[in-house]
């Protein structure tokens, strides 16, 4: 029986363990992309668990070589690439009067060349085999839900204009592009930073009442990867609690 395969970028950590373990749970080999090696290395008995079924691969994903090698090494033990979550994203506190370039370059250089870079080199295999689904992972931030660095909000409405590009580019080959965008979401990092009145302040910014939880993330990826979804494409799903409606 052929085992569809996934990559996970930011895997090993918040959301995109979530959604690394959904995936693993929905019977997929995965192959988790990040750069912590704390992280990672906390997913070893994991791995050992899965049977193969999963890997860690220490790696940037704007470094182009990196990236290939990862690639290259699930095709060799697996013999196809069929989903990849663009979930990796970092950044750093300011605002628009103070936002340094150095600290632009980097979180842009993450959140939008990574996705890039990702989506590019596992979509030239995934044309290869006709079929494949691509789900980049976006934010409210995008949308002027939440104040925060502009770097960010930039990168973040640069991965929804990329994704949709890729839509149209990719859809007639058979690869399907869509994009989730996040809103807050109860993470450890989230919860080891923010006070008892803070996250109240967040959960009545949503319709729903609630903070999103990782898992919230990790179904609907699940959905947008699974054929279930096969005639969805270039769409925007937000998973905000309706933080943000499209």
């Amino acid at each position: 029986m052929t085992v569809p395969v996934a990559i996970v970028t930011g895997g090993a950590r918040g959301i995109g363990q979530s959604i690394t373990a959904r995936l693993l749970d929905d019977g997929y080999a995965v192959g988790v992309i990040d750069v912590n090696a704390k992280a990672l290395a906390a997913l070893a008995p994991e791995v050992d668990a899965r049977g193969g079924r999963l890997s860690a691969h220490e790696a940037s994903v704007s470094d182009r070589s990196a990236v290939q090698a990862v690639v290259d090494e699930l095709l060799a033990v697996h013999g196809s690439l069929d989903a990849v979550v663009n979930n990796a994203g970092m950044t750093l506190p300011a605002t628009f009067l103070d936002q340094d370039d150095a600290d632009w370059d980097r979180i842009v250089d993450v959140n939008l060349k990574g996705t890039f870079v990702v989506a590019q080199l596992a979509a030239r295999q995934m044309v290869e085999q006709g079929r494949g689904s691509i789900v980049n992972i976006s934010s409210v931030s995008a949308h002027g839900v939440r104040t925060g660095p502009p770097a960010y909000a930039a990168a973040k409405a640069g991965v929804e204009g990329l994704s949709r590009l890729m839509a149209v580019q990719l859809g007639p080959l058979g690869v399907r592009v869509n994009t989730i965008v996040v809103g807050t979401t109860a993470t450890p990092w989230l919860l080891g930073r923010k006070s008892d009145d803070e996250l109240d302040a967040m959960r009545a910014t949503t319709l729903t009442g609630r903070i999103g939880d990782p898992d919230d993330i990790a179904a609907t990826v699940a959905f947008l990867c699974s054929d279930a979804s096969r005639h969805i494409v270039g769409q925007m799903i937000s998973v905000s609690g309706g933080q943000w409606m499209p």
